[in-house]
């Protein structure tokens, strides 16, 4: 969520001197997601020896609202929810849930009274209105967080404040720093099922606390545009029933995003990122402390994505191509999932259609090929799969 009020804040910067006049604008946007996969195991590949295979359909719908109130005041609203489909249909790892999803609402205040520097605020929510304790097969609809939109269906009520400055160096040229902390509140997720009585019981997860510092630079000619980012951030114990059991590894992002208008018609875009996470600390049972772990248990993610857009009338259409490589395998202890290494191609293409301004129908296609590092632990794994999107979008 820092990443999206940075660049807000940067939009902000960009736009200031378009109106001295307050002026509003709302924008709806509506998503069919829908996911498909099948491949020589399920997920988790250890969980079965059966060919598995799963879908998932996640049909989010974000509002934003923009605006000057004051003159030297821009306000920037938005809200974020929706619902999910999801279904594993491996043999042994079967299992499917229908649920919402969490709600996010966010706003971000800029000030461009101070020549030089605009400062801002925001502040993000996290409503939990999805689902958090998948009970019995249920939770096998748990599925690789590298294949589907959403690994996860829920989590407490986190409250995320932010303060930052854009500084605008040249009229092309934008700097902007940002820090926030966000409180995160408890929440159940199952437990595992219990012989003696045949109930399952839950587990109070009371996660972790995050500060993150951002620093970003946005650099826009006519034709050419430059965004660079960069991230950190730092947890606090999660305990499990107010018992203290794992820190996670402080984590760091790196992204790059070049853009190249080559006709009016015509453009590229480059985007480049790199996520890596430090050892965790988990929970030593015979010293009751939680201690750095023997083995880094976290990975470097690296991400590629070339798209060449074309427009033409009311239609843009986009070829595309993307990579993703998991170095090494890793282990997830918020949702208990391992998550193997593997390396990730997809290709595909979008469409959009202007129906007026302000107003426009998309639909995209991507199809995947995954495989997965061999070890002692997990089998050969070869995924393929589809990515299908729907959607439209509005201005008022």
């Amino acid at each position: 969520m820092l990443a999206i009020i940075c660049a807000a804040a940067i939009s902000s910067a960009a736009n200031a001197a378009e109106s001295a006049h307050p002026n509003w604008s709302l924008s709806a946007d509506q998503e069919l997601r829908y996911s498909s996969w099948s491949g020589t195991r399920g997920f988790p590949a250890g969980g079965s020896t059966s060919p598995g295979a799963g879908a998932q359909l996640y049909a989010p719908l974000t509002m934003q609202a923009t605006g000057q109130p004051l003159e030297s005041m821009k306000l920037e609203l938005l809200a974020k929810g929706g619902s999910v489909w999801s279904r594993q249909s491996t043999p042994g790892l079967s299992g499917t849930l229908a649920t919402k999803t969490d709600t996010v609402v966010s706003g971000t205040a800029t000030y461009l009274g101070i020549p030089g520097l605009q400062p801002f605020i925001a502040m993000n929510l996290n409503l939990p209105t999805g689902t958090t304790a998948l009970y019995g097969i249920a939770a096998n609809a748990r599925m690789d967080p590298d294949i589907v939109d959403l690994a996860t269906f829920g989590e407490g009520l986190n409250v995320g404040p932010t303060v930052g400055v854009n500084i605008p160096i040249l009229d092309a040229l934008i700097l902007t720093f940002g820090s926030g902390y966000t409180w995160r509140g408890g929440y159940r997720m199952e437990a595992l099922l219990d012989p003696a009585n045949l109930e399952q019981a839950t587990t109070l997860v009371g996660p972790g606390r995050i500060a993150t510092q951002t620093a970003s630079l946005g650099y826009q000619q006519t034709k050419l545009t430059l965004l660079a980012s960069a991230s950190y951030a730092h947890e606090t114990t999660t305990y499990l029933d107010h018992v203290a059991s794992y820190v996670l590894g402080d984590r760091y992002t790196l992204s790059a995003t070049a853009g190249y208008s080559w006709t009016q018609s015509s453009s590229t875009t480059f985007t480049a990122t790199w996520t890596n996470a430090e050892k965790n600390r988990v929970l030593d049972p015979a010293l009751m402390a939680v201690i750095p772990e023997s083995f880094r248990s976290n990975s470097a993610v690296y991400r590629y994505r070339l798209e060449q857009s074309f427009a033409s009338g009311n239609w843009t259409v986009a070829p595309m191509v993307n990579y993703m490589r998991r170095d090494q395998n890793s282990y997830n202890p918020v949702t208990q999932q391992f998550i193997p290494a593997k390396t990730r191609i997809g290709t595909g293409g979008s469409a959009q259609y202007a129906i007026s301004e302000g107003t426009s129908l998309k639909a995209s296609a991507e199809h995947f090929w995954i495989n997965e590092n061999h070890t002692e632990l997990t089998p050969d794994l070869r995924v393929r799969g589809w990515i299908a999107i729907l959607g439209g979008s509005m201005k008022f």
